[in-house]
């Protein structure tokens, strides 16, 4: 026969063992908790330092008068964005319909304006006028830096 009270004094054990460690589970939560609160109140400083330090790489660059400034711990520069070009479709359909040359070589069959088209013939000169429907729009030049070391 079995004797149930060493089972008994077994099973006690085991039963207070995963009582003691459920409490040490919520004591850690709860450090958890102050430990992730306090660390993403680091994380907030050391994220507002990196936004104050770009304004100031930002603003030291501007004042320098160069694009690109190089430095053993690494670059910062401004890098020349392309114009924005914006389209109108429907004036411009109007007008490459007024020439069977512009409408075949700007106009699709789905009478979409073939603005990449457009915009080569105007870069590179086969186009003079100034087209209605066309707005070009100046970027101003979008600033990066990079640190050396892999950050």
């Amino acid at each position: 026969m079995v004797n149930a009270d060493v089972f008994k004094t077994t099973i006690e054990d085991d039963l207070r063992e995963i009582a003691k460690a459920k409490v040490d589970i919520l004591i850690l939560q709860r450090q958890n908790e102050t430990l992730c609160k306090d660390n993403n109140e680091k994380i907030k400083e050391f994220a507002g330092e990196i936004e104050n330090r770009e304004l100031s790489l930002e603003e030291n660059l501007k004042q320098s008068g160069e694009r690109k400034i190089e430095t053993t711990a690494g670059w910062c520069a401004y890098r020349a964005m392309p114009d924005k070009w914006n389209y109108d479709d429907k004036v411009l359909i109007v007008w490459a319909k007024g020439s069977e040359e512009f409408a075949e070589r700007y106009i699709r069959v789905t009478e979409e304006i073939k603005k990449d088209v457009i915009k080569k013939d105007i870069a590179e000169g086969f186009l003079i006028e100034e087209l209605p429907g066309i707005t070009v729009t100046p970027q101003e030049p979008k600033f990066n830096y990079k640190l050396n070391g892999g950050l």
